[in-house]
């Protein structure tokens, strides 16, 4: 079965606070034991520092434990007196505790005292080991001898035996195995709790992250469907708001995309129908009658077939130049030579038209390019100028070079271009609908190929407003060495 990602996210949460739940468990349970365990021993050692005492007493008095050595039977009489002076004296700081020597003596010797009757202290009865100074155990279980702590006996200032504690056993002592058993199950109920809120603490987590994948899932398939107005639109400051937010950068990159090819598709079909439909009407008044078949009429053909010609090369141009497949033979240059020479083209040109035309190019700057690529920038830019503005009128054009690269601004006069199409002049089969228009006989690709060439040399290309009254372009392109 295949388990989604909220699933498995879920899931690995859950096994987390599991594990974690169950070691921190584990790991209170035992220092509990622990705290229990070093509790009873400092209590039993507190009693068997009175016994310590009590056996000192004894052995002054007797100067030897041949007594108990003896007669086995002294050693739990013994215990029993020093267990009931202990007694006698915490009744002293509990009266109402307090019960008579017989009746005490008669709990200690019976089987039911051992269940019911100050069980620590006979429980410690059965663990205490008397060993003389030559490790020999007089009195006790010997078989404990090896686990026993040993506290030592003196007399007089000198060491004549040890009184030996074995470890208790937690287990067996009814108080004890009750406050064990207690601690096991409040440790289990609150284990059970703290999973059940991991659990949903892990579903809820689970979802929160899940959400914004869902939703950028389904803007997702939106914009595979063709439906490139989807937004993710989620507002977080986390990795996954930067993912939305870069998502719905993209999708709004693939509208613009979009709608910039539909706008394409239909200003080409516009541009070829043109043309086209001019030669089919002359075409249907030639095979009419309607319009001789002469020269002039041959030669409106062919210039309206030149002008289908140019348009086509100027597309598969910038197709190749968005496929990257521009054929260039770079070589180093002087731009200055190559502009004096498309400058010297223009000049009748600028002159039969009725403009001043000004140069100021005398650099020597050298960079690293295509020259028939560049001379076809530079035409375009000078036939623009030469076609669009208005005569009597002026055209500019001069270089600067700079420590990176050389610019060459070119301005002309009147007419304008408004400030709002200023950014797009450089945008495919777009055309300012004023005075520079298609009654010109432009298509609206030139500036896009000059930009896509210039690109292509490492440089820029753009436009600004004159300060002859006109359109203005700045073309830079990068010097030799800084190309290198």
């Amino acid at each position: 079965m295949r388990l989604g990602i909220s699933t498995r996210l879920f899931l690995v949460m859950l096994l987390v606070s599991l594990t974690l739940i169950g070691g921190i468990m584990l790991a209170a349970q035992w220092r509990f034991t622990q705290g229990l365990r070093n509790y009873v021993q400092q209590e039993e050692l507190e009693r068997a520092d009175f016994l310590v005492k009590e056996l000192a007493d004894f052995y002054a008095v007797n100067n030897s434990w041949d007594v108990l050595r003896n007669r086995p039977g002294r050693w739990a009489a013994l215990l029993r007196q020093a267990a009931f002076q202990l007694r006698q004296e915490q009744e002293s700081l509990n009266p109402e505790s307090r019960i008579g020597e017989a009746q005490f003596r008669e709990q200690v010797t019976t089987r039911t005292a051992d269940r019911r009757v100050n069980p620590a202290m006979l429980n410690l009865m059965r663990r205490l080991i008397l060993i003389d100074t030559t490790g020999t155990v007089i009195a006790g279980n010997a078989d404990l001898l090896q686990q026993a702590k040993r506290l030592p006996i003196v007399v007089h200032e000198q060491k004549v035996g040890w009184l030996g504690i074995a470890p208790p056993k937690l287990r067996g002592d009814a108080l004890r195995d009750r406050l064990l058993r207690e601690q096991t199950q409040g440790l289990l109920w609150i284990g059970l709790l703290a999973l059940l809120l991991a659990g949903a603490a892990s579903a809820l987590l689970a979802r929160h992250f899940l959400q914004p994948i869902r939703r950028m899932n389904l803007a997702a398939q939106g914009l595979a469907q063709g439906d490139f107005s989807r937004r993710v639109a989620l507002k977080r400051d986390d990795e996954l708001g930067q993912l939305a937010t870069q998502f719905d950068h993209m999708a709004q990159a693939l509208e613009h995309q979009e709608r910039d090819r539909r706008a394409w598709l239909a200003d080409v079909s516009h541009e070829l129908r043109t043309p086209l439909s001019i030669l089919k009407g002359e075409i249907e008044a030639l095979q009419d009658g309607v319009r001789p078949l002469d020269l002039q009429a041959l030669t409106s053909l062919r210039q309206e077939t030149e002008r289908l010609d140019r348009l086509i090369n100027d597309l598969y141009q910038l197709a190749q130049a968005d496929r990257g497949a521009f054929k260039h033979a770079m070589q180093p240059l002087v731009l200055d030579e190559l502009v004096q020479n498309a400058a010297e083209r223009f000049r009748e040109r600028f002159r039969h038209s009725g403009l001043t035309f000004e140069l100021d190019c005398a650099s020597q700057s050298e960079i690293y390019g295509d020259p028939q690529r560049l001379h076809q920038v530079l035409a375009n830019l000078l036939e623009n100028s030469a076609r669009y503005t208005q005569a009597p009128g002026r055209v500019r054009l001069n270089c600067q070079q700079t420590a990176h690269e050389v610019i060459l601004t070119l301005e002309d006069s009147a007419p304008g271009v408004p400030a709002e199409a200023m950014p797009r002049l450089f945008e495919r089969l777009y055309r300012v609908e004023t005075s520079r228009s298609r009654e010109h006989g432009g298509a609206g690709l030139g500036l896009a190929m000059c930009r896509a060439i210039v690109q292509t040399h490492g440089g820029q290309l753009e436009a600004f407003p004159s300060t002859l009254g006109g359109l203005g372009l700045r073309l830079s392109l990068p010097l030799l060495t800084e190309k290198k």
